[in-house]
């Protein structure tokens, strides 16, 4: 129980630490009180201003962007997912997951939405083929950015996924723009030693751990 309860007590600091660090680990995600980004980026809300997009075209780029962190995991190393299981965070904060509803499936692997509770609930489920996420993305009409963090077993930290997209205005989509797979890799004694970096599923280098 001691046990479990750290593990929670660690998701929650790493979460937060998430929306602080995002401006160092990726050039056009920002999170933050000194961000770009605001809840507005992420609701349901009347547009307050010209960057806004609205409830459909939200669910749309999200829809895109797990369909890339699907194919982009599958072409690192062959992963086949059978589920994904997202966070949906409700703390207030600018990175709250959005009000959106998201379809049960993408490239045959089911999505299920969880509060923090039940994420905790279910930890026991996560795994390599079924891992837990906490997804953090904004969009605007011109851009749009996310982050795949992602969990296995329970809420062990494995890997992220930086994705980011550019707005085609002639043909009216959202454009991949860059994709970065950054994988934790452990030293001989388990603990965090480094990042190895992967684009088009090969690996590019490495990136020491701030």
């Amino acid at each position: 129980m001691k046990k479990s309860l750290i593990k929670f007590l660690g998701l929650t600091v790493f979460i937060a630490s998430c929306s602080a660090a995002v401006t160092e680990k990726a050039d056009t995600i920002k999170t933050g009180s000194d961000s770009a980004m605001t809840k507005n980026h992420l609701s349901d809300s009347i547009a307050v201003d010209s960057n806004q997009v609205n409830k459909a075209v939200l669910t749309s780029i999200y829809v895109k962007a797990i369909q890339d962190y699907i194919d982009a995991i599958h072409k690192k190393d062959k992963t086949v997912f059978d589920t994904l299981f997202f966070i949906k965070r409700k703390n207030g904060q600018a990175d709250d997951f959005p009000d959106i509803q998201l379809p049960q499936s993408i490239k045959q692997t089911k999505l299920l939405q969880f509060t923090q509770q039940q994420a905790d609930n279910h930890k026991q489920l996560y795994c390599k083929s079924s891992p837990c996420i906490n997804l953090i993305g904004w969009a605007e009409k011109n851009k749009a950015g996310f982050i795949f963090v992602t969990f296995y077993p329970e809420y062990d930290h494995q890997y992220d996924c930086y994705i980011n997209y550019k707005f085609n205005s002639t043909k009216k989509d959202y454009e991949l723009e860059k994709l970065t797979v950054e994988v934790l890799i452990f030293n001989k004694n388990g603990k965090p030693d480094h990042f190895a970096i992967y684009q088009d599923g090969k690996h590019i280098g490495d990136k020491s751990i701030k």
